[in-house]
């Protein structure tokens, strides 16, 4: 671990979670970060365990949480092994959904993901969701007394619980986060809409105020992360029967490297 993770005095912002920040950076965030899932195959790292951890738990329906676009969840089940794992049903959340985004989900009746219309919060008593939950690139937005929630709410029906991160805080892991904004540079107009480019290619090239925001993002990303140490200081604290493991994965294209966590509750 680079940096201390306590929270002292205060928890620093990402322009990602706040409501008042322009809804372009929202959409575009979401863009990119499915487009780096894709150009540096993170989400392939995760597969050979996650896989492991499906066969294991042995259950069909999971519900995944702070989805997002919910593109890396699909990308993740596309390389899964489905005569290994059989056909898994996933039910993806946001606290703000995007209406497009669910809409493009739930449109198809017989697809084995649906989103679920309404915000959901998953520090508060989520009993009507009676199974394992999934948090992808998404655990580090959580504070500890939020985490100590979520540990509670899913040790009462022995619910597991599996993270996925990208970010680390690592030395690997901070300077990764600084590829982001220069791909940004080579790629904005291939992959911004043709009637937002003039004002994203205005605060991208002239002000680079995106590219910025996005290296914001990604170094607090980085320094949130929950390490194994943090989440057993916490379940120590709580006196919960807890079992925490972790793997790391890495490739050529990403050595800062993935982590896979997994949150268990012993009978």
């Amino acid at each position: 671990m680079l940096f201390d993770n306590k929270e002292v005095v205060m928890r620093l912002f990402e322009f990602g979670d706040l409501d008042g920040v322009s809804n372009l950076y929202h959409i575009y965030l979401r863009e990119y970060l499915v487009f780096f899932y894709k150009v540096f195959g993170y989400y392939k790292l995760w597969v050979p365990s996650f896989s492991n951890f499906i066969k294991r738990v042995g259950k069909n329906k999971y519900l995944e949480c702070c989805s997002g676009a919910g593109e890396p969840l699909t990308l993740i089940d596309s390389q899964l092994d489905k005569n290994e794992v059989g056909l898994v049903n996933y039910l993806l959340s946001d606290i703000r959904p995007n209406p497009d985004v669910v809409n493009k989900f739930n449109q198809n009746q017989l697809s084995r993901f649906r989103y679920i219309e309404n915000p959901v919060d998953v520090t508060q008593d989520l009993d009507k969701f009676d199974c394992p939950k999934i948090f992808i690139n998404s655990f580090h937005h959580f504070s500890k007394k939020q985490v100590e929630k979520i540990l509670i709410n899913n040790f009462k029906n022995k619910n597991e619980i599996v993270v996925l991160e990208y970010v680390s805080n690592s030395l690997l892991g901070y300077l990764s986060m600084t590829v982001g904004p220069l791909v940004v540079f080579l790629t904005l107009p291939f992959l911004v809409k043709l009637r937002h480019l003039p004002i994203m290619a205005l605060f991208t090239y002239v002000f680079p105020l995106f590219p910025l925001m996005m290296l914001w993002d990604g170094i607090v990303s980085c320094l949130h992360e929950h390490s194994v140490e943090d989440l057993k200081q916490i379940v120590n604290k709580l006196g919960l029967d807890i079992e925490i493991s972790a793997e790391k994965k890495r490739s050529m294209l990403y050595p800062a490297g993935v982590s896979f966590l997994t949150i268990t509750f012993p009978e």
